[in-house]
């Protein structure tokens, strides 16, 4: 799974090796680089060891090219951040993810194709037209 994972703002690439790097800040001002597995529904991340976000706080997403916050503003929840997956064929979808700590949720979504992860997806599914199955 060799997928690229980009900016929706600058188009800079986000993945490097085997993690995509996001700037993260939250509302109190706690700043840090995050890399993320690029695998859609695994949500393991590395960090520095100071940074202590916890479960319910509310993260931030910024490009680290072009610091533009990656805030999935065509939903009205202010929980939800996007970038674009681009796979081996050259297919572009929109990867959106939850922005809060300890929320499992992401959605991989085209045209043609809507796929929800996580245990919490069924929050959000309502702002791609779809219903819970919960």
């Amino acid at each position: 799974m060799n997928h690229n994972y980009i900016c929706p703002h600058c188009k800079g690439q986000l993945k490097i090796d085997k993690d995509i790097i996001f700037l993260t800040k939250t509302k109190n001002g706690e700043s840090a680089l995050v890399l993320i597995s690029p695998e859609i529904g695994n949500y393991t991340y590395k960090s520095h060891p100071s940074v202590k976000y916890e479960d319910g706080d509310h993260v931030n997403f910024i490009c680290p090219i072009c610091y533009e916050n990656l805030d999935a503003k065509e939903f009205e929840s202010q929980n939800l951040a996007k970038i674009f997956m681009i796979d081996e064929n050259g297919k572009q979808y929109s990867v959106v993810f939850s922005k809060i700590k300890g929320e499992k949720c992401t959605y991989k979504v085209s045209d043609d194709t809507f796929e929800a992860y996580g245990k919490n997806s069924g929050e959000y599914m309502n702002y791609f037209g779809e219903t819970s199955v919960f």
